[in-house]
């Protein structure tokens, strides 16, 4: 197995900001969500979660098993193909492909946990969820994780230079 990290959690968490500070010293991979959002939108598209979402997920799935692929060596992701479960629930659609890529893709068996936070909360453009429906919306993310097998590493709630420095002390880098 390739050492593919994942960092996951509620919306707002502050992943995206750690996988910044990451990105000096691993290679990182950006969240599907918000790159297929802005492809969408640039070429006045359907596939979003407010048009047509099972669209909005088809070219999630595309997007994180390309970048699963082209990976190689120490990576760390926003997001993983699990996440996707949760999107599946959250608009009721089917599960089965979303399963079957999960069980051809791996990625580390432990997966970086940024839990809830209110204090550093803030919905933008993409991020639309209250913070009580980012946490509900996370509870399926996590739930989607452990489902999928993967266990459950918390990152402390600290600065975000902390939060990278203990994700690189975990994964030995």
């Amino acid at each position: 197995m390739e050492p593919f990290h994942i960092l996951a959690g509620p919306p707002g968490a502050g992943k995206t900001t750690v996988l910044q500070l990451l990105s000096e010293t691993v290679q990182v991979v950006p969240e599907p969500a918000r790159r297929v959002l802005a492809e969408q939108r640039a070429i006045g598209g359907q596939g979003t979660g407010d048009a047509d979402q099972a669209l909005f997920v088809q070219l999630m799935l595309e997007m994180a098993q390309a970048d699963h692929a082209a990976a190689s060596g120490l990576t760390l992701f926003d997001r993983g193909l699990p996440d996707l479960l949760a999107f599946c629930t959250h608009y009721g659609l089917p599960k089965r492909p979303i399963q079957t890529a999960i069980t051809a893709q791996r990625y580390a068996p432990a997966v970086f946990w940024f839990p809830p936070w209110p204090e550093i909360y803030t919905p933008d453009d993409e991020r639309k969820l209250d913070f009580q429906g980012a946490v509900e919306f996370g509870e399926l993310i996590h739930q989607a994780y452990l489902q999928s097998g993967y266990s459950i590493v918390p990152v402390p709630q600290a600065p975000p230079q902390e939060r990278a420095a203990f994700i690189l002390r975990q994964i030995g880098a």
